[in-house]
């Protein structure tokens, strides 16, 4: 079954951190920055079930300018840079103090595209955010009227007691345990260098 992983960046990030980060001032742990490996992760979630083909990763973040966080934006300027030469699709939108901005509808659109096209049998959406709800029963809608059945997961980093169990709403929720996320541990170091 060809599946298609959509990975809401900063919502892993922070669901990370906020699962297994024991002391938020320990700089040195892997929770305190998205030290995961995009390829590593999508290929994990698909390989859970048998029959699964990955055929596509599609990575969606906010990146703040240059001039408001400059450490930050290296980071990811870098990092971006390597996925997209690994073949990985990037959504790149801004970040300013309201939060990211078109992250998230890019993602929802790219979804209902990618099931018009019949380019999935299987969407995992790595994030937690109800607010893919909507999309996700638009493309639903789009398989029936295409009689297609798909299937649609929600993938997140989850620990009790300190983040909610619930995914995006109309999937099937896939928590995803701190030995799982430490597998797709990325060694790189993606911050710019000092000058």
């Amino acid at each position: 079954m060809d599946t298609i992983v959509f990975i809401d960046g900063q919502n892993l990030y922070h669901l990370a951190r906020s699962s297994w980060l024991v002391n938020p001032s320990d700089k040195s742990s892997p929770y305190t920055w998205a030290s995961y490996d995009v390829a590593k992760l999508a290929n994990a979630l698909t390989a859970r079930e048998p029959g699964r083909t990955l055929t596509e990763v599609r990575f969606y973040t906010g990146v703040p300018d240059e001039f408001s966080r400059p450490s930050l934006h290296g980071f990811w300027t870098n990092k971006i840079r390597y996925l997209r030469n690994g073949g990985i699709y990037v959504y790149q939108g801004k970040v300013n103090a309201g939060g990211e901005k078109g992250v998230d509808v890019s993602l929802a659109l790219d979804l209902v595209q990618a099931t018009h096209e019949r380019r999935f049998d299987v969407a995992i959406i790595v994030s937690q955010d109800s607010d893919f709800g909507p999309a996700v029963g638009l493309a639903k809608q789009i398989a029936a009227s295409q009689n297609r059945t798909l299937k649609f997961e929600s993938a997140f980093p989850f620990h009790r007691g300190r983040v909610s169990p619930r995914g995006v709403p109309g999937t099937t929720w896939v928590h995803i345990d701190q030995a799982m996320y430490d597998a797709c541990f990325d060694p790189r170091d993606y911050r710019p260098a000092r000058r």
